[in-house]
C-alpha cells in the first residue's frame, strides 16, 4: 500500500475518532495492513499527520488558483470557497482540532500561516479587481478589503467546528456555510455586483 492509499484510509478513521482519539496502533487495526506496511512510507503517526496536511495544502493551493483564471471575478469567489469547503469536510479532522495539531507540529504551523497569508493576499487582489470591475465599490477606507479578507479566512477555518455543534458529527453542510461566508460581500456590491450575486446563487435567472 503506497503512501497516497494510506491517507485516503486513514481519513475516514481520524475524521470518525478526532485527532486525538487516533494513533498507529489503531490505524494499523483499521486499515488492516501490516506494520512494516505503514512504516515503510512513514516515520511515525506525527510524520503522517504532517504528509497528511501537506497534501490538504496541495489541493486548496489547486482550488484557490482557480481565481486566477477568466472569467466573472464574484463567480470565482463564490465557487473557490464552496470548493475550499469540500477540502474541508474531507479533512475535516484538522480543522475540528486546529489549534491542537499546530501546537504540536512546527511545521503544520508553518505551513499553515503560509496557507492563510497566501489566501488573504489572494482575497485582496480579488476584491480589488472586482472594484475595477465595477462589481464592488471602491474601499471606504484604507484596510476595509484587508478585514473582509481576514473575516472570510477566520469564518472559513472554523465553520466544521460550529457545524458539528449545530449540526451533528454525521452532516457537513458546506453549500450552507458557503453562502453564508459569501453573503460577507453584501455591503461592498455594486447594483452590477448585485445582479451578479443573485445570479450565482440562484435567486435570479
Amino acid at each position: 500500500m503506497d503512501l497516497p492509499a494510506i491517507i485516503e484510509k486513514s481519513l475516514p478513521v481520524l475524521n470518525e475518532k478526532g485527532y486525538q482519539g487516533t494513533d498507529m496502533d489503531r490505524l494499523i487495526d483499521q486499515l488492516q495492513i501490516r506494520p512494516s506496511d505503514l512504516y515503510r512510507d512513514v516515520r511515525d503517526f506525527d510524520d503522517l499527520i504532517v504528509r497528511i496536511f501537506y497534501r490538504l495544502c496541495n489541493e486548496s493551493d489547486a482550488a484557490a488558483a482557480e481565481i486566477d483564471q477568466n472569467g466573472s471575478s464574484l463567480e470565482k469567489l463564490y465557487t473557490s470557497t464552496l470548493a475550499s469547503y469540500r477540502i474541508q469536510e474531507k479533512y475535516r479532522f484538522f480543522f475540528l482540532d486546529l489549534g491542537t495539531i499546530i501546537n504540536r507540529h512546527e511545521a503544520v504551523k508553518d505551513r499553515y500561516f503560509e496557507l492563510i497569508s497566501l489566501r488573504k493576499t489572494q482575497l485582496i487582489h480579488l476584491f480589488h479587481k472586482m472594484s475595477q470591475e465595477n462589481v464592488f465599490e471602491k474601499e471606504n477606507f484604507t484596510g476595509s478589503f484587508e478585514n473582509l479578507a481576514n473575516q472570510m479566512t477566520m469564518l472559513s477555518d472554523y465553520w466544521p467546528i460550529h457545524n458539528l455543534v449545530i449540526f451533528g458529527q454525521d452532516s457537513f453542510h458546506h453549500q450552507y456555510y458557503s453562502k453564508l461566508v459569501f453573503s460577507m460581500v453584501l455591503p461592498f456590491l455594486t447594483d452590477e455586483g448585485l445582479r451578479q450575486y443573485k445570479k450565482i446563487l440562484g435567486y435570479e435567472r
